[in-house]
C-alpha cells in the first residue's frame, strides 16, 4: 500500500479570469489536504487569468504558475510542471466534490496496480442551474462507456501531445488511451464531479459537416496508436463496478452527494439483490445506505429506484409517502430503457418534478 499520495491539479485557463478564485476555493475546501494546485494563462485575449493565478502563486506554496512556452501546452500535457504522484486534469470552469480527492485516494492507495480512475457527473450551465446527469460518455472498446470527467492517473506518462498535431478537443480520447493502454483503470458511477455547460467552450458550437469529418479523422489517427486495445483479451478495465451501472444512476442530482459526512439514505427498490447492496456499499463507503426502510426512522434522503416492481408495492398507498417521510427530500429515478412509466402511473408522487436524457428520468417530489 503506498504511502498517502500528493494529487497535481492541472488547469489551464483561457479568457476565464472570473473563474479563479472559484475553483481555488473548491479546492482549498477539498477534504483531503495533500495536493498542489499547477495553472496557467493559456494566451487570453480577454478576461486574463494571468495576474490572479500569479498572485496566488506567490502567496501559497501549493499554487504553481506554469510558464507556457506555446498555446495549449499543458491541457494537451496537463503532467507537466506537476511534481505529485497523481495527476488530475480540471477545466477552468467544472467543479470537483469536495470529498473526490479523498475518495480517490482510497482506491489508488488500496491497489497499487491501479493507474487511472475517472467517475459519474452532473451538469451546469455557468454553475447555477442543474441541467441533469450527463450521459456524455467516451466510447470504449468492448463495449463500455465512462464518461472521462474527473480523470486523474499516476504520474508514470512523460508526453501526451502528439507533436502538436492535435487540432479539435481530442486530448479527452489521447489521455485516456495513453492511460488505459499503461495499467488498470477504474470507472467510479458516483457523482464526484460537475461539468459546466458554458457557453464559450471549444465542443459546444456548431460545426460543419467537414470539420466534423476532420474531427472524426483526429479520433481516429489517435485510437491507431493503440491497435492492443484491440484485443479483448487486453482489456485493462476493472469491472468492478460494471453490474451496478445503471443502478448507481438512481444516486446522480442527489443532494446527499455533496455532503462531507455520513448520510443516512433510505434506497426503495423492490427487488434488488444481495450483490447490488454489496457494490453499492462499497461504492457509497462514506454514507449509510438502508434499503426499502422502516418509514418510521430517520433518513436524510429517500431515493427510489422506480420500475414496474416499485410501483406495484407504491401505488394506492404511497399518495402519503411524502407525508411518511416528512421534512425529507425524496429523489427517484427511471430507467425508461427497462420501464417506461405512464402520467398515470407517475400520478403516485402527488406533485413533482422531472427532467430526463437519453431514456433516463430524474425527479424529486414537491
Amino acid at each position: 500500500m503506498m504511502e498517502k499520495p500528493i494529487f497535481s491539479i492541472s488547469t489551464s485557463f483561457y479568457n476565464r479570469g472570473k473563474w479563479v478564485d472559484h475553483i481555488y476555493e473548491m479546492l482549498k475546501a477539498q477534504t483531503y489536504p495533500y495536493w498542489e494546485w499547477v495553472v496557467t494563462d493559456d494566451f487570453s485575449t480577454e478576461d486574463s487569468a494571468l495576474g490572479r493565478l500569479k498572485e496566488i502563486a506567490r502567496n501559497d506554496s501549493r499554487v504553481v504558475y506554469y510558464n507556457q512556452s506555446r498555446k495549449k501546452e499543458i491541457f494537451y500535457n496537463p503532467q507537466y510542471g506537476c511534481s505529485g504522484n497523481i495527476i488530475m486534469q480540471l477545466d477552468s470552469d467544472d467543479e470537483i466534490y469536495a470529498n473526490l480527492l479523498e475518495i480517490y485516494t482510497k482506491y489508488f492507495t488500496e491497489d497499487p496496480e491501479l493507474m487511472g480512475i475517472t467517475c459519474g457527473h452532473s451538469m451546469k450551465k455557468e454553475l447555477k442551474e442543474y441541467t441533469s446527469m450527463s450521459n456524455y460518455a467516451l466510447q470504449v472498446r468492448h463495449n463500455i462507456n465512462f464518461a472521462p470527467m474527473g480523470r486523474a492517473w499516476r504520474n508514470t506518462i512523460p508526453h501526451f501531445d502528439l507533436n502538436g498535431e492535435l487540432k479539435w478537443w481530442q486530448n479527452d480520447t489521447n489521455i485516456w488511451r495513453h492511460i488505459e493502454a499503461r495499467g488498470k483503470v477504474l470507472f467510479l458511477p458516483r457523482e464526484l464531479y460537475t461539468y459546466n455547460y458554458s457557453g464559450d467552450s471549444i465542443s459546444k458550437r456548431e460545426y460543419t459537416v467537414e470539420e466534423n469529418k476532420d474531427i472524426e479523422r483526429e479520433r481516429l489517427k489517435i485510437e491507431g496508436k493503440f491497435p492492443d486495445l484491440d484485443n479483448k483479451d487486453k482489456c485493462t478495465f476493472d469491472l468492478k463496478y460494471l453490474p451496478i451501472d445503471r443502478l448507481s444512476w438512481a444516486f446522480y442530482n442527489c443532494s446527499f452527494n455533496l455532503s462531507t459526512t455520513r448520510k443516512r439514505v433510505n434506497f426503495i427498490k423492490r427487488d434488488i439483490w444481495p450483490y447490488e447492496k454489496q457494490l453499492l456499499n462499497t461504492l457509497y463507503h462514506d454514507h449509510s445506505l438502508i434499503y426499502n426502510g422502516d418509514p418510521r426512522e430517520k433518513y436524510d434522503e429517500i431515493v427510489v429506484y422506480f420500475n414496474e416492481a416499485t410501483y406495484k408495492h407504491l401505488k394506492g398507498k404511497v399518495g402519503s409517502i411524502k407525508d411518511e417521510f416528512e421534512n425529507t427530500p425524496i429523489r427517484f429515478f427511471v430507467d425508461a430503457h427497462l420501464w417506461k412509466p405512464t402520467p398515470e402511473e407517475l400520478k403516485v408522487f402527488g406533485k413533482y418534478s422531472f427532467w430526463g436524457t437519453e431514456g433516463l428520468m430524474h425527479g424529486y417530489i414537491l
